[in-house]
């Protein structure tokens, strides 16, 4: 007998039976799940008037970062230039694609319409895209656990996928919000270990080459749209696989070989592929270590799972008061899931206790709940000094660099699961407990209408909470003429000083750079890079003193009372950039850095394009 039909006796009670076929809820639910997937596509309808010149508001840096890598990937591959390693930004030290989160393949993908129109249409796109995306992924995922039907599953995913772990992160995070691939690589990874199945031959879907080979390839390419969530994915498999193995034993034993098997492919796919980009992050000349990140600030709130923000349609002022006290933007205010959803899954554990996918999506919940509220507890707005459950893993190599607060799209992600499973419980039938079905129960017309009519009143009552508000935009700073004009004759590696100077906070530069399609080499950016010992800093290491003198000029809008010493400063960081010319943009502190740049070279610029330019000898 085959460790498959050994495995069943161990694991009948894992799975929910299906309803009935009399069951009227199914269509209905799939229509509520629908509904709400409707108000998540809503949620970016602010772009959609000028979806080329517009980012959603709230974090214009990270959208400036990642509008000019989806146009610089596809230009350097053009050129035929290594596209993880670029000297056209930071000037003349560069920037490692892989140590920043570039979307790489999504910029391979779309560069159709980065030719065409421009890169930040690209990001918009997948603005678009990231919430049909997560629900698809996850209603593929859900539908994979026996007895989950597609009514159930669709609730489930449409709960992750409008779930503010997704939407909030699409202000500015959009490798965090684009996250089908966190679904999919968890369901892939149980399937590698799961026995139950009906083999029809060696090579069927089933089958550990069939999987492996799948599960290797969405690995392979969620490390080239976001490795954040290739990180969070591996967490959750871990813990399921580590729930199942405490709670049904056999059943892992049984499938260890079927597991050993699936990963040796998994692996055999994964390595040739990305050795070379992985060797680049870690031992290339841009790797770094730790976080750039102040330690332990970024954290969910212990309020922060029943307090909506103003991501939130349905969420009041009083809330909103006690949001803005969470660490971070709105981008980082992950954690929100609402009573009815909290209270859902508290009474699903409870009831549906005995069975395994029930535990493995509560283990799961309950482990990165915790993780998420970081290093150091935030209760209601007030940073305290209490240890929290990340402390103990922060210190790790990799851990170190990511952030508690990101791990709420797993905590969506099992959340969506619980309620999948509530709503297929109520579906299935029970009279004294939600998840445990009852024959006499199924026997009575009137049971099946109440069981349908309560599986979509948890339905709704869970998803409304969660329904998105409408993001806010802005428009795409304007870019000067010179950069689309005259800018485009540059010779060859001319390497350009770009007022106001690029740092993470102001990267406008980037932006005009990017629509000039890259012609020239630039000092500065937004990107994550090494100081001299390796330790991580957004900006990498300290720029030169000319540029931190410009730097706070522009944000003072104050000239400054150039000295001597200030001039030769100047010639000497000019000289190391082996810099041609120098470029004044539209800005604030237009007046203020033109007459401290012309104080500094003791020259007048030539205005043309509107820019003003410096010739550097």
């Amino acid at each position: 007998m085959s460790a498959a039909s050994k495995a069943p006796a161990d694991d009948q009670r894992a799975w929910l039976p299906r309803p009935r076929r009399d069951d009227p809820s199914g269509p209905v639910l799939v229509l509520i799940a629908l509904a709400a997937l409707g108000f998540g596509l809503a949620s970016t309808a602010g772009l959609w008037a000028d979806p080329a010149g517009r980012f959603i508001a709230g974090n214009v840096p990270d959208a400036t970062h990642y509008s000019w890598w989806l146009g610089h990937t596809p230009h350097s591959i053009g050129q035929l230039e290594n596209p993880f390693e670029t000297k056209d930004l930071n000037w003349p030290t560069g920037v490692g694609a892989m140590n920043n989160t570039t979307l790489l393949l999504p910029a391979v993908l779309l560069s159709p319409l980065t030719l065409l129109v421009n890169s930040v249409l690209t990001l918009n796109v997948l603005n678009l895209l990231a919430v049909p995306a997560c629900f698809a992924a996850g209603y593929w995922a859900l539908r994979k656990v026996p007895g989950v039907s597609s009514g159930a599953a669709a609730v489930g995913a449409a709960a992750f996928a409008i779930s503010p772990a997704i939407i909030n992160s699409l202000t500015g995070h959009i490798t965090m919000a684009f996250a089908p691939g966190l679904p999919i690589l968890i369901a892939l990874s149980v399937e590698a270990w799961r026995t139950d199945h009906r083999r029809t031959s060696r090579f069927d879907a089933h089958s550990p080459i069939r999987v492996g080979l799948w599960l290797g390839l969405v690995a392979l390419l969620q490390v080239f749209i976001g490795e954040e969530v290739l990180f969070q994915a591996g967490i959750g498999a871990v813990l399921i696989l580590l729930t199942a193995a405490v709670f049904r034993p056999r059943q892992i034993k049984a499938g260890a070989a079927r597991l050993a098997r699936t990963l040796l492919v998994a692996f055999a796919v994964f390595l040739p592929l990305a050795a070379y980009p992985l060797y680049l992050q870690f031992f290339g000349p841009h790797a770094h270590h730790g976080s750039p990140f102040t330690k332990d600030y970024f954290g969910a709130d212990l309020t922060a799972f029943y307090t909506p923000t103003q991501g939130v349609l349905l969420s009041r002022e009083a809330d909103l008061e006690r949001a803005r006290l969470f660490p971070g933007g709105i981008e980082e205010h992950l954690a929100y899931l609402g009573w009815p959803l909290i209270i859902t899954c508290l009474i699903t554990v409870v009831l549906g206790w005995r069975m395994l996918a029930v535990r493995c999506a509560a283990v799961g919940l309950l482990v990165t709940a915790g993780l998420s509220l970081g290093g150091r507890l935030w209760i209601d707005g007030v940073w305290t000094e209490h240890r929290g459950p990340y402390s103990f893993l922060q210190e790790l190599p990799v851990t170190e660099a990511s952030l508690a607060t990101r791990l709420g799209l797993l905590v969506a992600l099992f959340a969506g699961v619980l309620l999948a499973l509530a709503v297929q419980g109520l579906r299935s039938g029970s009279r004294h407990r939600l998840l445990h079905p009852s024959p006499r129960a199924n026997a009575s017309r009137t049971n099946v209408t109440a069981r349908a009519l309560g599986a979509v009143g948890v339905s709704v009552a869970c998803l409304a909470p969660m329904l998105p508000a409408t993001i806010p935009v802005v428009d795409v700073t304007e870019t000067p003429e010179w950069f689309t004009s005259q800018a485009q004759e540059l010779p060859e590696d001319t390497v350009v000083v770009v007022l106001p100077y690029p740092v993470p906070s102001l990267p406008t530069a980037m932006r005009w750079q990017s629509e000039a399609d890259y012609p020239f080499r630039m000092p500065g950016g937004y990107f994550l890079g090494p100081a001299e010992d390796g330790q991580a800093y957004v900006g990498g290491a300290a720029d030169p003193a000319t540029a931190r003198l410009l730097t706070e000029v522009q944000y003072t809008g104050t000239p400054r009372m150039v000295t001597p010493a200030d001039r030769m400063q100047a010639q000497a960081d000019i000289t190391a950039w082996g810099a041609d010319k120098i470029v004044l943009g539209p800005d604030p502190a237009n007046a203020a850095l033109k007459q401290t740049v012309t104080d500094l070279l003791g020259q007048e610029p030539v205005s043309q394009g509107g820019v003003d330019v410096w010739e550097l000898p």
